[in-house]
């Protein structure tokens, strides 16, 4: 079975972010950034002797890997910087302060302001955009802006005149520690406009100026725009080269101005606050921004069980309202222990009791003087997306959570499934659990579950729940739920077993630009049943010869092969007498021939559509074992089941008061300590049906609760019921209305159908 670290690796996700690695104390001892984190981490452990000492002797350090999410690769390298200046991490190359970020400025300081890269932010009254993490990138983007506004690029000192002569250019401004020739040869390459001989109006080049402030804003359209004008222009007159270059040049400016939400150039101080509740536990990611930068991101839970309003609620259940609930109770547990808060708080719901916390956090804050601490639920715009990434973050934090657990267990769970082959004297190793349990409300909305685990850990994507047809309202049998739900999974099970027997041997393949075709041969226990031809077209078809050796296999046979046709479509080739064998297995006769295909006199053409026999993967999967949420009673109903398909698959039940363990096999209970590696598995899995079963039948109650006669009725749609509910007040009062009052809203024909429905 894997180790820890494998099974935290195999969870990466394969987005762009900041990663942790640990030791064995729990200590940092590197941070990286990724533009792919999965490929990135995973690196590090793959052809370790591509690798250089330092980071070799790293990699037998890491104990444990911890991640971050960003928007983008340059959000992470931000995070990586800021991070690294916090833990400065042992096997990090540790940079100086001033060093990490370089920042635009203008100095609007100065009569005809110019632009500049720098490292230092002074109080000196010009205006900077930053931090950037690449001056690099920066340089390309100012130069590319140099090309669409001829700013001035010297160390020229250049002051205004005003009180000068309209007509006397030169005497307009004073230019003072001159150090080149001016006007320089940017003027005469026109990459400036010269304001040291006084050429254009101080408002002219001011305007100039405001434009590149508006860009470097983030107001940037207008600059786009009159790129792609100029490129579409060149295109129309075929100066495709010219064409080519500007459009070189929107490429550079978007990779520079691409939205960075971790940067604000307004340098706010602001937290952000997301949740994503998963099972009994709310997961929180908070960001804290300061002066404009991401300098740090906490991830805390709350279990819904420990909170007062929320008992009795149950993971994706919770209501808005109870959600609500849980973060106001987050931001009183959360800030009564900060030592820092902000202006400013971005939250994702409205709460009714924003301005009672607003009140309650501004007399926490020791230095508010008067300013109020505000609690906000934007709807768009950039805080909007900063939510949006602490919600990613929010669910990347559970998923880490869970994964974390899970790979501590390995070595538990590996355990608990030798014993438990050994425990229930099993054939082979237990892999795949299937574990099904009963729910229903006051003896309505009956409906079970069915949960999987392999290799002793939830496996998600397999679990399946069971709308129950038989109840009567209520009158619960819980007896006849679960043989009706184990009935209705297992008649699923036996001919995908019988599939599973048959071997198939592909004789050969031919392919040609238009076809290929494989040509196979099916077999049970060593004797031929079928012989297939295969013809894959590029119409996306499929054509299939047959020839049956053995009839009472041949349906087993033909699903084997029917899963290696990649298309939906696929078309037989039969005679008259012999299509009625092909309809008893799927297939249909085509009315209309396509085109492309031609019969024979004696010919029939019949089509199988994969779509229409599409089976649940899940379903067809053999649980290496059956466990049934109950006593002695739901264990006698499941094996009722088990009989009506002649399976003997390994089955047994636990029972809630005792904790204790049933068997078809023996009238005697199994009992296990507490903290028996065995009966925590098995309670994690009975754990997980209860919920899964109350989820469903929870969504079940809610459906009901707002279903009305109008949602049966065809061609009343959610605009429609909204229409006229809007206009009666409820069904009763639209069943009681005129047909002409009706119709006002939905037209006649659909007013005389409702009226009808509504009357019987």
């Amino acid at each position: 079975m894997e180790s820890y670290l494998e099974h935290i690796l195999k969870q990466l996700p394969a987005d762009p972010g900041v990663y942790k690695m640990k030791n064995a104390d729990g200590k940092i001892i590197y941070i990286g950034k990724a533009k792919n984190l999965k490929k990135r981490v995973t690196s590090y452990f793959q052809r370790q002797k591509d690798h250089g000492m330092r980071t070799r002797k790293m990699v037998e350090h890491i104990r444990d890997i911890e991640y971050t999410v960003a928007s983008s690769e340059l959000e992470a390298l931000i995070l990586e910087t800021n991070l690294i200046k916090e833990f400065r991490p042992k096997y990090n190359i540790l940079m100086k302060d001033d060093k990490s970020f370089a920042y635009i400025k203008v100095t609007i300081n100065e009569d005809y302001p110019r632009i500049l890269i720098t490292r230092k932010v002074l109080n000196d009254g010009a205006r900077y955009f930053g931090p950037k993490t690449s001056a690099g990138l920066i340089k390309k983007t100012l130069k590319v802006l140099r090309n669409i506004f001829p700013y001035r690029n010297c160390s020229l000192e250049i002051t205004h005149n005003s009180d000068t002569n309209e007509f006397d250019r030169k005497s307009k401004v004073t230019v003072t520690h001159a150090s080149i020739q001016f006007p320089c040869l940017d003027f005469h390459i026109k990459r400036c406009i010269a304001p040291c001989i006084g050429k254009p109006a101080k408002e002219e080049y001011t305007e100039i100026i405001n434009q590149i402030i508006r860009f470097l804003e983030g107001k940037h359209q207008e600059v786009m725009d009159r790129l792609k004008e100029q490129m579409m222009k060149a295109a129309t007159e075929k100066r495709f080269e010219a064409a080519a270059k500007i459009r070189n040049k929107i490429l550079d400016v978007e990779s520079i101005v691409q939205n960075q939400l971790v940067s604000d150039p307004d340098q706010k101080d602001t937290d952000v606050i997301n949740f994503f509740p998963d099972g009994n536990a709310v997961y929180f990611n908070l960001f804290q921004i300061r002066e404009g930068n991401l300098i740090d991101q906490q991830n805390l839970t709350l279990k819904v069980s420990d909170l007062e309003e929320e008992k009795g609620t149950s993971g994706n259940t919770v209501t808005e309202k109870e959600l609500k609930n849980v973060l106001v109770s987050f931001l009183q547990q959360y800030y009564i222990t900060a030592t820092d808060i902000p202006f400013e708080i971005l939250v994702p719901l409205k709460l009714k009791k924003a301005d009672i916390l607003s009140e309650w956090l501004t007399t926490l804050r020791a230095d508010s003087r008067g300013k109020k601490v505000r609690i906000v639920a934007p709807e768009r715009g950039k805080n909007n997306k900063l939510l949006e990434l602490c919600l990613k973050n929010a669910e990347s934090f559970a998923k880490q959570s869970k994964t974390r657990w899970e790979g501590k267990l390995i070595p538990q769970r590996a355990e608990a499934l030798e014993r438990l082959k050994n425990l229930l004297k099993l054939k082979k190793l237990p892999k795949r659990l299937e574990c099904y349990d009963i729910s229903h409300f006051a003896g309505t909305e009956t409906v079970g579950s069915m949960t999987v685990f392999e290799n002793g850990f939830p496996k998600n994507s397999d679990y399946r729940h069971f709308k129950l047809h038989h109840e009567e309202n209520g009158k619960p049998d819980d007896f006849a739920s679960m043989e009706e739900v184990l009935t209705r999974r297992l008649k699923y099970l036996k001919p995908a077993m019988k599939v599973a027997e048959i071997k198939v041997k592909r004789i050969k393949k031919s392919s040609t630009e238009e076809e290929t075709e494989h040509f196979y041969e099916t077999f049970f226990d060593k004797e031929l049943v079928a012989k297939f031809s295969m013809k894959s077209l590029k119409n996306k078809r499929c054509l299939l010869e047959i020839e049956i050796h053995k009839p009472e296999k041949f349906e087993d046979s033909f699903r084997k092969i029917v899963e290696k046709c990649e298309f939906n479509r696929i078309y037989l080739f039969t005679t008259e007498d012999k299509k009625d064998v092909f309809f008893d297995h799927g297939f249909q006769e085509v009315k209309k021939i396509p085109d492309d295909i031609s019969l024979q006199s004696n010919e029939t053409l019949l089509v199988f559509q994969k779509i229409k026999h599409k089976s649940d993967p899940s379903f067809k999967k053999v649980p290496d074992l059956l466990i049934i949420d109950g006593g002695k009673g739901q264990l006698s109903s499941a094996m009722k089941a088990l009989k009506k398909f002649d399976l003997d698959l390994p089955i047994m039940s636990i029972a809630k008061r005792e904790e204790e363990f049933f068997t078809p096999q023996s009238n005697i209970s199994i009992k296990l300590e507490p903290n028996d590696p065995i009966r925590l598995m098995v309670q994690h899995i009975r754990d997980e049906a209860h919920r899964f079963a109350i989820t469903h039948q929870k969504n079940l109650r809610a459906k009901v609760m707002t279903h009305s006669a109008l949602d049966d009725i065809f061609g009343v749609g959610e605009t429609i019921r909204k229409d006229l509910l809007r206009k009666f007040g409820s069904v009763e009062d639209i069943k009681n209305a005129s047909l002409e009052e009706i119709a006002t809203i939905t037209g006649a024909k659909l007013a005389a159908k409702i009226k009808e429905k509504l009357s019987q």
